[in-house]
């Protein structure tokens, strides 16, 4: 299916978002996760589902290292799987906070009870999803999690063709791919 309807005239946002192990362990959480990110306009454009030993938790969160929330955030996301996104759309970052909800899971049903936290959520470290709060911090992570993706050259080359609308849903590799040209 070609996604005509989304030609945009401002350039894409790259944004990286991680669907924690506790949505993971649940196939029909993860289903309507997923669903969620196709309903929401975003376009997928790198997945990966992987397991993070307790050394890529400490790296990845380091700057949170000395905090009350550290050793228990560490355990939790090296506990199981867990699904990475790299997900495009215009203000990209901002969409995909809104749609992830506040991070207490309390504060999120009472204040933003559509959002995936709210919905899904357990506690305020089982919380479902991450993303990145910045520019800078996206390229950052996705950098961590998609190594041989590079950002400048997705945008230079594949990003004004997705951005026009020339591209479709593969529904065997659950992304978005450029659609073959005509």
């Amino acid at each position: 299916m070609l996604l005509n309807q989304c030609r945009l005239s401002k350039a894409l946002q790259l944004t990286l978002a991680v669907i924690k192990p506790d949505a993971v362990a649940h196939p029909l959480i993860m289903e309507a996760l997923h669903q969620s990110i196709l309903d929401n306009n975003f376009v997928i454009v790198r997945r990966k589902d992987l397991v993070w030993r307790r050394a890529d938790s400490e790296r990845f969160y380091a700057e949170h290292s000395g905090r009350f929330f550290f050793q228990r955030l560490v355990e939790f996301m090296s506990s199981g799987p867990m699904r990475a996104y790299i997900l495009a759309r215009e203000d990209a970052i901002r969409h995909w906070r809104e749609l992830m909800g506040p991070t207490k899971v309390f504060q999120a049903r009472y204040t933003s009870p559509g959002s995936l936290r709210a919905q899904f959520g357990l506690t305020d470290t089982r919380n479902t999803a991450h993303g990145s709060d910045s520019t800078k911090s996206a390229q950052r992570e996705m950098a961590f999690f998609f190594p041989d993706f590079g950002v400048e050259e997705w945008m230079a080359m594949e990003e004004p063709a997705f951005r026009s609308g020339q591209i479709y849903y593969d529904h065997h590799k659950h992304v978005h791919a450029l659609s073959a040209p005509s």
